[in-house]
């Protein structure tokens, strides 16, 4: 057993064993069950006879035996004592049974159980050990913490501490805790330790029980294992017998291959050489076809050209006449407004005449006009009586024609003298009579078997038949016109009878006695004619000559008379080919207008015999312009299987014409190829056979017979009658030729044939061959032809006709009779094998069981020669041979003479360098054969030598050999036929430059080789220099015949030089051919860590990473310490700094970095290459083009069904709407008020005439890629991705020197590096479902401190569940992740949370990276952080205008929302803000200087301390691109002019956007003025103003008031200086006020001196009105410019109360 054997052995009961193992309480049970006493004291050879110990156990091995029997199947064989091959018998020591092996394995097992437990055991020992063992020193550590706490416990007593004695305490509590659960433990450990001990103890004693046995059973198994060694060694062996046979077997079954191969070569070259000659015969039928073709397409060329040049006559002439119409139409209108000018002119004429008269012109040219009317009216009812009378006349001819043919059709309806008076019973004997029906246009001949004959007439008309009708003889075509013709002849002459009867015809006429008239009954009158009496046909046909007159006429255009057919018909003939009885036959006729001008067609009618077959559906169109065309269907449903001809009839404008209708049934055309098999000159002996090819083009099919003439068969002729009257037979020329004259003129006068039926003589006398046959009957045999009714008729057949040619040697071959289908054809044999020599001419016959057939007949001719001496093959076939190479052939030759002859073989002239024929002369024995062999050895040389026995271009030989035979004349032909080809092999380029090539790339070149023979040549490239390979297969294999394939030349460089050299490819037959190749080896300044990258398999959107080093080597440039960087032999790099540049190719989704770099001399630079796939844009919009269409699709399909519901749903509304009127209809409406019956299908049905519109499929340019469908397109794809695998080859330019800007670089393109990259792409893991599959989330414009939250879901599309990890986020950034991640099972969703919240307006950027063990998925978060802006409708200041005290004014303004977004805004005051008393700390505005003092806004209070302004809605929304309207309310308490306030739009709680000032004036009374100089200051004093109670006590106080002047000096102009004082009048709220007020300037004398003007010095206001009061100061005469002019008035203002002011003026002067 060797020990991979025993391995597999020993492995089942291990895993038995490991199995009882786990099972912890069976393995107890078996440890503690202890073994017997006898089993440890008997040796272990005795197991078998003294164990029985384990007899309890061996149920369970039986049982675990029977479960696997293999597993001791060999190793019981092995332990038997079976003998073994080529070794040493067994002893009976060895010998073991398998209970002994089984109870050895238990016993091992027992013993491994033992020792586990003894270690286990062991282990839980030591393992209480050392826990005891920590118990204990934690026990001691625990004390002396003990005692210390104790100790500190001392020392605080004494120094009271308590806080610290209580901790102290507690902690020395929690000790002695501890120390007690210590001991506690320490106890449980000992006794655990103690059981441990015991129970190690038990079963080291247990293990001590079965030393013994346990020594003697490794003994044992070391006996078997030596005896496996052993065994496995004598197995090696036999499998080494055994792998030397195999190895026979194999080198015999290769040779049986390759005999096989050979076998099957030479059967390929048969095939070849049989598809040669296939191929010739094709070619020449294929000329032969194509010339055909060439033909017919010349005659078609020649059609469309004539039809075209038709066409173009046609619609020229169709010009003309629309030209010349149009002409004539202005010609006609011009004539008809002439004549209605002259009528006109002549009514006016007639007036003035009439008013000349002293008439009434009216009343006379009105009764003129009626007149005309009236006589109009009588001409249009003559008309359209005449119309009437024709049409009445034309029905009447209808129905005649109707009745006419009915009677035909059915005579028996109608009575008729003469055929009762055939039916009647005569005492005379029946005989055969013939009788003939002449029809109208046909000569058809109906036949009688017997009928009836009449009493034989007296007088000269004894020889004429008797005209009968019965029944049965009626003809399908109805009365002829001669019949009608006789019967009208007949019914006229009676009627003329019946009218002249007042004067005889005949003098003497009346003399003769007659009896009275008597009146006949009705059913006594004969029925009138079918056709009318001759007068009423004679007016009738008047009546149509007199119609047709006015019908057709000429039609002349442009001086010519159109004359022939006026339409022309598509197609000309309407033919019904091959028509099958009782289907039925369509075909649409074109009607084409080919007149000069309009013209019209009518249907007339169609041949008579055809009106039961053939239904027309014509519609006439009118009138119809030249060149235009209309259409008529025709029916046709034949009823009876003959052949109809007739026309349908038509009448136009310029005369009647007609179709022809044909309607043919199906029938045979058979016909042969050949009818003359000409086998030339054939030795006796030899069998040649031909073939010729039956074809049928009809569509019948019909039975063939192939028969020799000499060897004719005996058939039966028989006759049938048709349908139609006629005879068909089959009855041969033969046959008929026999009949005698008498027969032959009866038949002639009667027109009938006889029913003949041929009895052939007896089989057996024609079976005889020879004369001997012949003359056992001397007449050769005797047809019976026998007529029905008539006596035998016996033709002799005399040896003539017998006569069989049996020695001709020319026979028919296997098919001798058959069917052939319809356009099919059948190949026939005829077998030539010449027994005597002589000229054959034998015709053969090819009959038909078609009647309609006639026979074929085929002649063959043959000349049969005698030759004692003769080849037996006369084409000696070389098959393919080479130039240049040797073949050998034997040329057998018979010899049927009874004497020895002497041969000489010759060979020709031009032949005799190539072909040789030994020996070349020789003796041929006495019927025996001579064997001559040839050789052939084609030479270059071959076609100029033997230039007509050589084909140069096919590379045919045919060489005609003669053999000379001594005492003959006639010499023996043959022909040695070969196919020469050349041996060669062809490259497409004889030199091949690699160019440059570095030292760590290779280069690739394709050449085309060639194999210029048509036999299939091995070939191989031999003794390759290392640098070069040749691809496919090393660069051997096998080149068809003409095969040209590609091979790969893969050159790789060693070291920088120039190389030369030559390849070698050998051919199969040890010829070679020589290629000359060169390059030049390249070696670069830099050089790849590594040149090929395989990247992993990628998931879409997703990307891996692989680096390398670009290393710059080149430190020194001695070329003979080490190979340094030139390109050939070329100038030596230059050491220093390398710069390099990779350039990715486009559209690659592959990205370098760095891209470009320069590396310094023997240091490398790290680049990494980044590899992200995606889909391509192309393939996501043709998806998008097919979602596009299913979707159009669906939702045409669902229109349509609509559509089809709507249809249907109002067909059945119309269906109850026409209930509902037909049960009207019953209860009292008459029919004529009731709707036409068709009257419900005049509009179409909804729906019926819709079709399908057509899908409109978009353009993929057209679709934009930020579209959802482009999205949804894209997921699509992925979800569906099958993978991929690209390669990508990066090139890296390398140049010498610091690298500059990228696409710069001063490279040499020698130089340059190449990195291939492998990118595998898969399908991902997860993808993005929400969104329509967008990877990218856009959280859009969001204020800055708001969250907005957006939900992602993904799934996992792949087939494993996927553990989810997730990328951090930017703990600084807006964007936070706010859910987990979790576990995905395959197909599951799970949906991602992310809020976005800007802190400052810019736009963010960021990709949360969702991580599985196989891709990775990239989310991108974005989004946009925007400042709100708004704006408002006042800038800076609002002035609310003037109050007054107690009373409020509101305004309005908007905040407009400018940004892109929705704000939340607050109006806030800064009356109201926390920050104002920090505020009034400061300096007020009036003490600040500059731009200090503009910060606060908030000026005058309201005493009461409420708030001056209000504005509503203080907080609100306001929608993107919205506005909101807020109302300031100012509301003062007290008079004052410095009422002011800030009003701040804050966003969101945070950013201020907008402050506005709200200013107003509070007044006391109604009226009130301002416009003069300030004289007081912003800020009221806090203290109180006691000055009302001083008013009311002393007198009327004048207010003050200053106005200053400033007067601007100009040398050229002077202008008086302005102040203007606005004085108003307050709408006050109360009722009690006063609504007006008046305003006065007092004391003005006083100030006009001084240069003092007033504009208006006194006026009346309304309430709510101002008005604007100016005053001017010009300086008086002789005034001194440096000194100013002061001037007091009084302004007294009257409203609810008077106020004074005491107005100073004062007036300066100012230089310009």
């Amino acid at each position: 057993m060797d020990p991979e054997e025993e391995e597999e052995y020993d492995s089942p009961l291990e895993d038995g064993m490991e199995e009882e193992e786990d099972e912890e309480d069976q393995d107890d049970a078996d440890l503690n069950s202890p073994l017997p006493e006898d089993m440890l004291d008997e040796p272990l050879g005795a197991v078998g006879q003294s164990r029985q110990w384990m007899e309890s156990d061996e149920g369970a091995l039986d049982r675990e035996y029977e479960s696997d029997p293999e597993i001791y199947s060999e190793e019981e064989e092995s332990l038997t004592g079976e003998e073994r091959e080529g070794g040493p018998p067994i002893t009976e020591k060895q010998k073991q049974t398998r209970s002994e092996h089984i109870r050895m394995m238990a016993l091992r097992k027992h013993l491994d159980q033992l020792s586990e437990k003894v270690l286990e055991k062991e282990y839980q020992v030591q393992k209480c050990r050392e826990a005891l063992k920590t118990c204990r020193e934690k026990l001691e550590v625990l004390e002396k913490e003990r005692d210390q706490v104790y100790l500190r416990i001392k020392e605080e007593e004494e120094k009271e501490n308590n806080a610290s004695v209580h901790r102290l305490r507690a902690q020395h509590g929690r000790l002695l805790d501890e120390l007690t659960a210590e001991e506690t433990l320490e106890k449980q450990i000992i006794d655990q330790l103690d059981e441990a001990e015991y129970t190690l103890a038990k079963a080291q004693v247990e293990q001590g029980k079965f030393l013994l046995a346990g020594e003697e059973l490794r003994l044992e198994e070391e006996r078997m294992q030596k005896e496996r060694t052993e065994n496995a060694t004598q197995r090696g062996r036999r499998e080494l017998l055994a792998t030397q046979q195999a190895e026979r077997r194999r080198k015999t079954r290769e040779r049986e291959h390759m005999a096989a191969v050979r076998e099957r070569e030479r059967k390929h070259r048969q095939a070849m050489a049989a598809a040669r000659r296939s191929r010739e015969q094709a070619n020449k039928f294929l000329k032969e076809t194509l010339a055909r073709v060439r033909a017919q397409d010349t005659e078609d060329e020649e059609r469309s050209r004539q039809q075209m040049e038709h066409r173009m006559r046609t619609l020229l002439s169709l010009k003309t006449n629309i030209t010349a119409n149009r002409e004539n139409l202005r010609a006609v209108q011009a004539r008809d407004r002439a004549m209605a000018t002259e009528a006109a002119v002549q009514e006016e004429g007639e007036r003035q005449e009439v008013l000349g008269e002293g008439g009434n012109p009216e009343e006379v040219l009105l009764r003129r006009k009626r007149q005309k009317q009236f006589e109009r009216e009588k001409e249009t009812f003559e008309a359209q009586q005449r119309e009437k009378q024709q049409e009445i006349v034309a029905r009447i001819i209808r129905e005649e024609k109707q009745m006419k043919h009915r009677k035909t059709q059915q005579p028996q309806l109608w009575p008729d003298a003469r055929r009762d008076r055939a039916k009647r019973v005569q005492g005379r004997k029946r005989k055969s009579r013939i009788i003939q029906h002449y029809t109208s246009g046909s000569s058809s001949v109906e036949y009688s078997a017997d009928v009836e004959e009449v009493a034989p007439p007296k007088g000269p008309q004894d020889n004429k038949l008797a005209t009968v009708s019965s029944d049965d003889d009626f003809s399908p075509y109805g009365l002829t016109s001669r019949d009608e013709r006789g019967d009208s002849e007949s019914d006229s002459r009676e009627g003329e009878d019946d009218e002249n009867m007042a004067q005889p015809e005949f003098a003497g006429l009346w003399d003769q006695e007659h009896t009275a008239y008597k009146v006949p009954e009705d059913h006594e009158i004969p029925p009138k004619p079918v056709g009318g009496t001759r007068m009423e046909q004679q007016v009738l046909q008047q009546t149509l000559e007199k119609h047709r007159s006015g019908i057709i006429r000429k039609q002349v255009a442009a001086g010519r008379e159109f004359k022939g057919q006026p339409f022309y018909s598509k197609p000309d003939v309407i033919h019904f080919k091959d028509f099958d009885v009782g289907k039925t036959y369509k075909k649409k006729i074109q009607l084409t207008n080919v007149s000069y001008s309009v013209n019209f067609c009518r249907l007339v009618g169609l041949s008579e015999h055809l009106k039961d077959f053939i239904h027309l559906v014509f519609d006439p169109p009118g009138q119809m312009s030249a060149g235009m065309s209309c259409d008529m269907m025709v029916t046709f449903k034949p009823m009876i299987n003959e052949d109809l001809e007739g026309a349908v009839e038509f009448l136009a404008q310029t005369g009647p014409f007609f179709i022809p209708l044909r309607c043919t049934t199906k029938k045979c055309d058979l016909s042969v190829d050949i009818e003359t098999v000409d086998f030339g000159t054939q030795v006796i002996g030899e069998t040649l056979k031909k073939t010729i090819t039956l074809t049928n083009k009809g569509a019948l099919g019909t039975k063939f017979e192939f028969i020799k003439v000499s060897d004719a068969k005996p058939r039966t002729v028989t006759t049938a009658e048709t349908s139609l009257g006629r005879l068909t037979s089959d009855m041969s020329d033969r046959a008929v030729s026999s009949l005698s004259d008498q027969e032959k003129v009866h038949t002639a006068e009667s027109g009938h044939k006889p029913d003949i039926h041929v009895t052939p003589p007896d089989e057996k006398a024609l079976e005889g061959d020879g004369e001997g046959d012949a003359g056992k009957d001397g007449d050769g045999g005797r047809w019976d032809v026998t007529r029905e009714g008539e006596t035998t008729v016996d033709f002799g057949l005399g040896s003539d006709f017998l006569d069989v040619s049996a020695l001709d040697g020319m026979k028919i071959g296997q098919v001798a009779m058959g069917d052939i289908g319809p356009f099919s054809s059948v190949k026939l044999e005829i077998i030539f094998a010449p027994t005597v020599p002589g000229k054959v001419d034998t015709d053969f016959e090819i009959s038909f069981s078609d009647p309609c057939s006639d026979s074929i007949f085929v002649r063959g001719v043959a000349n049969a020669i005698d030759v004692p001496v003769w080849v037996e093959r006369q084409n000696v076939d070389l098959k393919i041979c080479m130039f240049d190479r040797l073949y050998q052939d034997s040329i057998v030759v018979n010899n049927r003479a009874t004497t020895a002859l002497r041969l000489r073989f010759e060979v020709p002239k031009e032949l005799r360098d190539h072909m040789e024929l030994l020996p070349k002369t020789g003796y041929i024995q006495a019927q025996s054969q001579f064997s001559a062999q040839l050789k052939f050895l084609p030479r270059q040389t071959l076609s100029e030598d033997a230039p007509k026995s050589f084909d140069k271009e096919t590379g045919v030989l045919e060489a005609p050999m003669v053999i000379r035979v001594a005492d003959q004349t006639r010499p023996v032909p043959f022909t040695i036929q070969a196919i020469v080809t050349s041996s060669d092999f062809e490259f497409d380029r004889k030199d091949i430059d690699f160019g440059f090539c570095s030292i760590y790339e290779s280069v690739k070149t394709t050449i085309k080789l060639t194999n210029k023979s048509i036999l299939a040549q091995p070939y191989g490239f031999v003794s390759l220099p290392e640098t070069v390979d040749v691809q496919p297969n090393d660069g051997f294999g096998t080149l068809l015949p003409l095969e040209t394939i590609e091979l790969d030349l893969i050159f790789n460089a060693k070291k920088a030089k120039e190389y030369s050299f030559e390849l070698t490819c050998k051919s199969g037959i040890n010829r070679d051919f020589k290629l000359s190749c060169k390059a030049v080896g390249v070696h670069p300044p830099l050089e790849l860590s590594q040149s090929v990258i395989h990247f992993a398999a990628t998931a879409l959107i997703d990307s891996s990473m692989a680096s390398l080093h670009v290393v710059n080597s080149h430190i020194s440039r001695n070329e003979f310490t080490h190979p340094v960087p030139r390109i050939g032999k070329g100038e030596i790099a230059p050491v220093g700094p390398t710069s390099f540049e990779f350039v990715v190719p486009e559209g690659a989704p592959v990205n370098v970095s760095p891209a470009v770099g320069t590396v310094l001399p023997g240091k490398k630079s790290h680049v990494t290459v980044t590899f992200s796939p995606s889909l391509l844009d192309a393939d996501i919009r043709e998806e998008v083009v097919r979602i596009r269409t299913r979707l159009r699709e669906a939702q045409l399909k669902r229109e349509e069904e609509e559509a089809a519901m709507a249809a249907r749903k109002s067909e059945l509304e119309t269906r109850s709407s026409d209930k509902k009127g037909k049960k009207a209809d019953k209860k009292g409406k008459s029919p004529s008020d009731s709707p036409a019956k068709g009257s419900k299908s005049k509009g179409p049905t909804p729906g019926a005439d819709k079709k399908d519109p057509e899908v409109e499929i978009p353009s993929p340019d057209a679709i934009d890629p930020n579209s959802d469908e482009y999205a949804a397109a894209r997921a699509a794809l992925m979800r569906n991705y099958r993978g991929r695998f690209h390669s990508y080859t990066v090139p890296c330019f390398v140049a010498s020197g610091e690298c500059g800007d990228p696409g710069k670089l001063p490279y040499n393109k020698y130089n340059t590096l190449y990195l291939e990259i492998h990118c595998p792409s898969v399908r991902p893991s997860l993808i993005v479902i929400s969104n329509h599959g967008r990877t990218m989330t856009d959280f859009g414009e969001v204020s800055i401190g708001q969250s907005v939250v957006k939900s992602i879901t993904i799934q996992n599309i792949s087939d494993k569940t996927q553990d989810l990890k997730s990328s951090i986020l930017d703990t600084s950034g807006p964007f936070l992740l706010l859910n987990s991640l979790r576990a995905l099972q395959p197909e599951a969703t799970h949906t991602l949370i992310a809020s976005f919240t800007p802190h400052e307006g810019r736009n963010f950027y960021e990709t949360l990276e969702v991580h599985t063990p196989t891709s990775t998925l990239g989310i991108t978060l974005q989004g946009r952080g925007m400042t709100p802006l708004v704006s408002l409708s006042v800038e800076g200041v609002l002035d609310m205008g003037h109050a007054l005290a107690g009373e409020a004014v509101t305004e309005t303004f908007k905040i407009t929302n400018t940004s892109t977004l929705a704000v939340d805004y607050t109006v806030q005051l800064d009356s109201q803000s926390y920050q104002k008393p920090a505020a009034a700390q400061g300096l007020p505005e009036f003490l600040q200087r500059g731009e200090a003092g503009r910060g606060n806004l908030v000026g005058t209070s309201n005493n009461s301390g409420m708030s001056v302004f209000s504005c509503t809605p203080s907080v609100g929304n306001i929608p993107a691109g919205g506005n909101q309207e807020v109302t300031v309310t100012f509301n003062p308490d007290h008079h004052s002019l410095h009422y002011s306030d800030g009003a701040r739009i804050v966003l969101f709680g945070q950013d201020e956007a907008a402050v506005l000032q709200l200013k107003g004036r509070g007044w006391d009374h109604t009226m009130y003025v301002e416009g003069c100089d300030p004289l007081d200051v912003s800020v009221e004093s806090l203290e109180a103003q006691q000055h009302v109670e001083e008013e009311e006590e002393g007198p009327e106080k004048l207010l003050p008031m200053l106005l200053t002047f400033r007067y601007v000096q100009t040398e050229d102009k002077l202008k008086p200086a302005e102040r203007v004082l606005d004085i108003g009048c307050i709408r006050s709220l109360s009722g009690a006020a006063k609504k007006s007020g008046e305003y006065s300037v007092d004391n003005l004398q006083l100030a006009t001196p001084k240069g003092f003007n007033v504009d208006q010095p006194k006026a009346t206001m309304e309430a709510g009105s101002s008005k604007k009061v100016v005053f001017t100061w010009a300086p008086p005469a002789g005034h001194d410019p440096s000194e100013p002019v002061e001037a007091t008035v009084q302004l007294v203002l009257k409203g609810d109360a008077t106020e004074r002011y005491k107005v100073l003026l004062r007036g300066l002067v100012v230089s310009g």
